[in-house]
């Protein structure tokens, strides 16, 4: 990340500020804020361009919390708590990466409104972000077999980063079977994995013969490097203790190189910073097995204390998923309730509303705790269907899959539930469908139900296959709740988001769909002036309809006003959750809401 401050108050009396920027991050939310580094002291500027940039690991499926804490430097020597304070900007490094090229966060100050802005510009560490593409042949290796040829394979090793005198292994070719001049399929190893990025790191290639019964027969090696391979085409194998036996010795065949490429290696960054969005879709179980929400034992029973696990759920992805969300709005969709017309509905409109957006985390949160209350559904029914809003999700993210050469867009469905499935052909069928298109589905399971069915979706242990097709990629990650109950919120995102990056990328990959290029400077500079004219961050703010406020609560008795439900990073969420005056049952006269 590097730095660059506009419009700073000006806080020294002759001349003007000397400003520093001190960044800070926390380990968990219930952490104390560390410094992890400070750029140089530019003085007297309002305006200045720091030269010192620092390095953070990212990692999606976190939260990472930061705060720039913006100094005006009175004394070089001494301490932070000496100096005039400018202001703070606290946000995340999701928030950072999600900007397409650069945020600018509004200064803060509680005794000052205009104290300027930090602009602040991520870009990916490249240096060794690249594969290593092999091609390799070989002639004359020796015959290993008594009645054939050999059945050659290639290991290639690179010395331990310990030092100990040790080899560890990069990559293993496929055998070919009954040949003595073999060519292997190309492969690719990335370059941090194969020499850490040192061209003239030691490099092993090893040539066995493959037996059925797993004990291999050693032809012979070589050792190398890469700068070298590159230059130079053909290697001999070489068998130490044939060499020594026998007079005549010469080698045990000869490697060919027949290509070695450097290539760039794209990763989810690129397309991030080319204005990938990541567009999130939530589905909540309606179903009857979560018991009455009047009653504190039900799964939606609604504490006005603390959240219970479907807000939890709600809260910990939704906050992560949409800093990479330009609208911010989110379908969100109930399955398993009676509606008023008696039909029961295994996708509908949480919001009540004819459209599904709500905004922001904190519209999915009022959109579902007024849904118990303000007529949307009739009651809890069942059973427990996936496969309509499996298809409703699928049915958006094929409209993605048309514009990408416009925008491009990856969704992620988050569906919420209690129970065992109970139309598993149908919901197998869709995600098979769904694997071939932009989209990924993240499965929570909250209660203490046999999520055993749910196992079988989460294609660990290999692809989905239904009506004679097979997934094209794994799309599933399910995650029970009751084992990350007592964790952190960090915890439990890590476990639901970790794969998303890596499916991203299969899917693109698969659909050669290379990432946009990174907005240029003249665009940078439209995006911070937009920033500075709306007077704060530049978090591009959502549009489409509001969603309901919270309902009154029809029983005619209101409850004390408890602690709000927090984000990740401290911060109470809009309206949350603010008391129940009494009102009447009967004005509650909403139309019944659209529903599949």
């Amino acid at each position: 990340m590097s730095f660059e401050c506009k419009q700073l108050a000006d806080l020294d009396t002759l001349s003007k500020s000397d400003p520093q920027i001190i960044i800070y991050t926390k380990t968990d939310t219930n952490s104390n804020w560390t410094e992890i580094g400070k750029t140089e002291i530019v003085y007297d500027n309002l305006n200045p361009k720091f030269s010192k940039s620092i390095e953070l690991d990212y990692f999606f499926e976190k939260v990472q919390p930061l705060k720039f804490v913006v100094l005006d430097v009175d004394d070089e020597k001494g301490k932070i708590q000496d100096q005039d304070m400018i202001g703070d900007v606290v946000t995340t490094l999701g928030n950072v990466v999600g900007s397409k090229g650069t945020f600018v966060g509004k200064i803060i100050h509680p005794k000052r409104k205009n104290n300027g802005f930090v602009i602040i510009s991520a870009e990916e560490v490249q240096d060794l972000k690249q594969d290593v593409i092999f091609k390799l042949s070989a002639t004359n290796l020796d015959k290993k077999d008594f009645f054939g040829k050999s059945d050659p394979f290639i290991e290639i090793y690179r010395p331990s980063n310990k030092d100990d005198g040790n080899w560890v292994m990069v990559h293993r070719t496929e055998y070919l079977l009954k040949t003595l001049n073999p060519v292997w399929k190309p492969f690719t190893i990335p370059l941090n994995k194969l020499n850490g990025g040192d061209m003239l790191r030691p490099l092993k290639f090893m040539v066995w013969d493959w037996n059925k019964n797993g004990k291999m027969d050693y032809i012979g090696e070589f050792t190398s490097d890469l700068q070298t391979m590159v230059a130079k085409k053909d290697f001999a194998f070489v068998n130490e203790k044939k060499k020594k036996s026998k007079g005549k010795y010469v080698d045990s065949g000869v490697l060919h190189v027949v290509d070695i490429q450097l290539i760039k290696q794209v990763t989810f960054l690129d397309y991030i910073a080319g204005g990938t969005e990541i567009n999130l879709a939530v589905a909540i179980d309606y179903t009857a097995s979560n018991g009455d929400p009047k009653y504190s034992s039900s799964l939606h029973y609604q504490n006005p204390y603390e959240p219970n696990d479907y807000a939890r759920a709600i809260m910990t992805v939704g906050e992560i998923l949409l800093a990479y969300d330009s609208d911010g709005n989110v379908p969100t969709f109930g399955f398993g309730a009676k509606m008023h017309n008696g039909v029961v509905s295994h996708c509908f409109n949480v919001s009540g509303l004819p459209q599904p957006e709500v905004r922001g985390v904190e519209g999915i949160l009022q959109a579902y705790r007024s849904s118990f209350v303000n007529g949307v559904i009739l009651s809890l029914h069942g059973p427990t269907n996936f496969a309509p809003v499996i298809k409703i999700a699928s049915d958006a993210a094929r409209a993605l899959q048309v514009s990408q050469e416009d925008v491009q867009a990856y969704l992620i469905l988050l569906i919420i539930t209690d129970g065992e499935i109970t139309d598993m052909d149908n919901t197998i069928a869709e995600i098979v469908e769904a694997s071939y298109l932009p989209m990924s589905i993240v499965i929570v399971g909250v209660g203490p139900a046999d999520f055993f069915k749910m196992e079988l979706l989460d294609g660990d242990d290999g692809l989905l296959k239904t009506r004679n097709r097979t997934a094209e990629r794994d799309i599933v990650q399910f995650v029970p709740f009751r084992d990350y109950k007592k964790a952190p919120p960090e915890a439990l995102a890590a476990a639901v988001l970790a794969e998303i990056p890596e499916q991203f990328l299969q899917y693109m990959k698969k659909h050669k769909i290379n990432p946009r290029p990174p907005p240029t400077q003249e665009q940078i500079a439209m995006m911070q002036q937009q920033a500075f004219m709306r007077n704060m961050s530049y978090i591009p703010q959502p549009a489409g309809p509001q969603p309901q406020q919270p309902p009154f609560q029809p029983t005619g008795q209101g409850y004390p006003q408890g602690q709000p439900y927090m984000t990740q990073q401290g911060q109470p969420y809009p309206g949350q959750p603010q008391p129940y005056p009494a009102y009447p049952q009967q004005q509650f006269t909403n139309q019944p809401p659209q529903h599949i």
